[in-house]
């Protein structure tokens, strides 16, 4: 033959020669369902639109430096209400107490926002609100800044400052411009997802594709070089992959000596199979499918494995079906795992329940068998009603009022002019 036809021929022999190294190595060509075709995705274009409203109370003081000294400790002044006309049934009140709300207030100026406008039976209110003060110069000095949801007649306080820094804070002539923005949705807002565009946009999804490779690798068996044994049965998959996803699968590979690193076969016996697969399968294509059975086995299976995204799914997914008959069982299954958005879920649920709760046969059998974690579960849920969050313990945190004991009876109180 002529050079020339060497040259046509080149690609035909090219795959010849493909095709029998394939076989010589006891490897099937790769099928047509293995090639993953570019997958459209269809997008929708929405937008959410919520406006939140926001109320400004501007209360000047005269002779505040005055009644710093001359009001008895627990009398206050309170503002006129003030609020937002498009949302008149929310109102709110600002109390200053110039000599200290209480008795170990005595020598600051406490503040405390009330909300007076809702009626008992409507939805919290989420506020984000601060208070400062305008000083000689019209400097701001700020007071506090917080948020919280507010029900009918709740207050949110009280926020010490002390007398050296309000008279810093105070005008020329010894008054105080006092200043309070609260911003807020309206109580039953409703937020709708509206169409942004009617036509639609098509672009391919170069995650899906991935995932739909990663799939097919799996269920075919593509490649791989180790055996996970458990229950009996086998799950073949990849090294590169779990030790991508997994630190405990990578540290199993890095060391030669190890049996599962030299023979590639991992031999679990405290798993049942349903939970393994399950732990595979998120690992490879991010697919997060449990019944209610095995919800607990796949998160002790991630925690083992160190697979804290799944672990974090299957906590929320057990949060959701948080009820008085399976509260206790949870908390300590989230306790001995370490299970901290769960942990938080009981804690919030704790307060919701706690009257049922603890007259229930299986808290006091708790009592006597883990009285650590109901400790530790009462004080957190303190901390959620002192402060609105599980976890925090900052000290410009502050007990709301109707969660405190009443010292002593109310003072009268004397409105601004």
């Amino acid at each position: 033959m002529s050079r020339q036809s060497d040259r046509q021929l080149t690609p035909t022999r090219a795959r010849v020669i493909d095709e029998a190294y394939l076989a010589l190595m006891n490897i099937s060509p790769v099928s047509p369902a293995v090639s993953i075709p570019p997958k459209l995705e269809t997008v929708s274009k929405q937008a959410t639109k919520v406006t939140a409203l926001s109320a400004k109370l501007e209360w000047r003081i005269e002779q505040f430096q005055r009644l710093m000294r001359l009001f008895k400790n627990g009398q206050n002044l309170i503002s006129k209400q003030f609020g937002s006309p498009e949302a008149t049934v929310v109102a709110w009140e600002l109390h200053v107490y110039p000599n200290g709300k209480r008795d170990e207030d005595a020598n600051n100026v406490s503040y405390f926002l009330r909300q007076v406008g809702l009626t008992r039976d409507e939805d919290p209110v989420l506020t984000e609100f601060q208070i400062y003060a305008l000083d000689g110069m019209d400097q701001r000095v700020s007071i506090c800044r917080d948020t919280k949801d507010f029900i009918n007649q709740q207050g949110r306080g009280k926020f010490q400052v002390s007398r050296e820094k309000m008279n810093s804070a105070l005008q020329a002539d010894g008054s105080l411009m006092l200043v309070c923005e609260v911003e807020y949705l309206p109580p039953g807002v409703k937020m709708h997802a509206e169409t942004d565009r009617p036509s639609f946009i098509m672009h391919e999804s170069k995650e899906n594709r991935i995932r739909d490779a990663n799939r097919e690798m799996l269920e075919n068996e593509l490649f791989t070089d180790c055996v996970i044994q458990v229950d009996n049965k086998q799950i073949k998959a990849h090294k590169c992959v779990l030790g991508q996803h997994s630190e405990v699968f990578r540290m199993m590979f890095a060391n030669e000596m190890m049996v599962e690193a030299k023979e590639g076969i991992i031999d679990i016996k405290d798993c049942k199979y349903e939970p393994m697969l399950a732990m595979i399968n998120f690992i490879y294509a991010n697919a997060f499918e449990l019944d209610e059975t095995c919800a607990e086995d796949v998160l002790q299976i991630a925690d083992k494995y160190a697979v804290f995204p799944l672990k974090e799914k299957c906590e929320k997914h057990l949060a959701s079906q948080l009820t008085l008959t399976n509260f206790l069982s949870t908390a300590v299954f989230a306790d001995t795992y370490s299970a901290q958005l769960l942990k938080a879920a009981c804690v919030r649920y704790f307060c919701e329940n706690q009257r049922n709760i603890i007259k229930s046969p299986e808290w006091e059998e708790m009592k006597s068998t883990r009285p650590h974690l109901l400790i530790d579960i009462m004080e957190l849920a303190f901390t959620v009603n002192a402060s609105g969050s599980p976890y925090a313990d900052s000290p410009s945190y502050e007990v709301a009022d109707e969660y405190r004991p009443r010292k002593r009876a109310r003072r009268s109180a004397v409105s601004p002019q």
